[in-house]
C-alpha cells in the first residue's frame, strides 16, 4: 500500500460502493421489516397463549420471545457480508480494488469497518423496536426494559447480525464465488445445526454444539440456557462468537492474499 493509500480512504471507497447500490438498502429495509412484523406477531401470540393459560407466562419468557424471528435478519445480513467481496469478483471490481489497494489486509479491514457502521445503528434499532413491539402487542404478558437481562438481550441480539455479516464477509473472501458462499453460509450456520442433534448422541450434543456460531450468538441474548441446545452462559458465548469471527475474517484474509484476483 503506498503513501497515498490510507486505511481512511480506502473506507470512504468502500462506504461509496455500498450507498450506491440501491439493492442495498432495499434488501436490508425489507429484512428490518420482516423482523419486525415476526416480531409483532410472536409477541401477540404469546399474550394469547398466556391469557388463555397455554402458557404461564414470566419475562425471561416474553423477552426471549422478541428474538424468535432474528434468524432471519441474521441470515440476510450474513448474505450481505458474503456479497461485499463475490459481488467484486462476479462483475470484476476486485481487479480494480486490489490495484488500487494491493495489500488485502487494509481491503477486508475497510469493508468491515463500512460493515459495523452499516449495520451497528441498524441492529441496534431492529432488535430495540422488536422489543419494544413484541412486548406492547404481549400486552399485560409482557416484559419491560427494567427487568432483569433485558437490556442485555436487546444489545446481545444486535450483536448477533453484525456477526454474521462479518463471518459472511471472510467467507466470502473464503471461497469468492457467490453462489458457493452464500450456500456455504445458510449451510454451515443453519441447516447444519439443524440437523446435528438428530444425529449425534445427547452427550456429544451438550459438549460440542453449544460451541457453534448459533448457538453461541443465541447464548449472547438468552435469558436462560435451557433449548434444543443448552447454551453457554452469555460471557463464554460472547468470547466463541468473536473467535468464529475473527477465524473466518483471519482465514479469508490470508486465502485472499494467497491467491490471484
Amino acid at each position: 500500500m503506498n503513501h497515498d493509500v490510507t486505511l481512511r480512504r480506502v473506507v470512504r471507497s468502500e462506504w461509496t460502493k455500498v450507498r450506491s447500490i440501491r439493492s442495498t438498502w432495499i434488501m436490508l429495509a425489507v429484512a428490518a421489516l420482516l423482523t419486525l412484523g415476526l416480531a409483532a406477531a410472536f409477541g401477540y401470540g404469546y399474550g394469547q397463549q398466556v391469557r388463555t393459560g397455554e402458557l404461564a407466562g414470566t419475562p425471561a419468557a416474553a423477552v426471549s420471545t422478541t428474538f424468535i424471528g432474528l434468524d432471519l435478519f441474521a441470515l440476510v445480513t450474513g448474505v450481505f457480508g458474503v456479497l461485499q467481496l463475490t459481488g467484486e469478483y462476479g462483475s470484476g471490481l476486485i481487479r480494480r480494488s486490489l490495484t488500487a489497494v494491493p495489500r488485502c489486509v487494509p481491503l477486508i479491514a475497510a469493508k468491515a469497518v463500512v460493515l459495523l457502521a452499516l449495520l451497528v445503528p441498524l441492529s441496534v434499532t431492529v432488535s430495540l423496536t422488536s422489543f419494544l413491539l413484541c412486548q406492547a402487542l404481549a400486552g399485560s404478558s409482557g416484559a419491560g426494559l427494567g427487568d432483569d437481562g433485558a437490556v442485555r438481550a436487546v444489545l446481545g441480539a444486535s450483536a448477533y447480525p453484525v456477526a454474521t455479516a462479518l463471518m459472511g464477509l471472510g467467507l466470502g473472501a473464503l471461497l469468492r464465488h457467490t453462489a458457493g458462499a452464500v450456500t456455504g453460509f445458510v449451510a454451515g450456520f443453519l441447516i447444519i445445526p439443524a440437523l446435528l442433534p438428530a444425529a449425534l448422541p445427547q452427550q456429544i450434543q451438550d459438549e460440542t454444539l453449544q460451541y457453534l456460531p448459533i448457538a453461541a450468538a443465541q447464548a449472547v441474548y438468552a435469558l436462560t440456557p435451557e433449548g434444543p441446545v443448552r447454551l453457554l452462559g452469555p460471557a463464554a458465548g460472547a468470547l466463541v462468537l468473536v473467535a468464529w469471527v475473527v477465524a473466518v475474517l483471519a482465514a479469508g484474509t490470508v486465502l485472499l492474499r494467497r491467491r490471484d484476483a
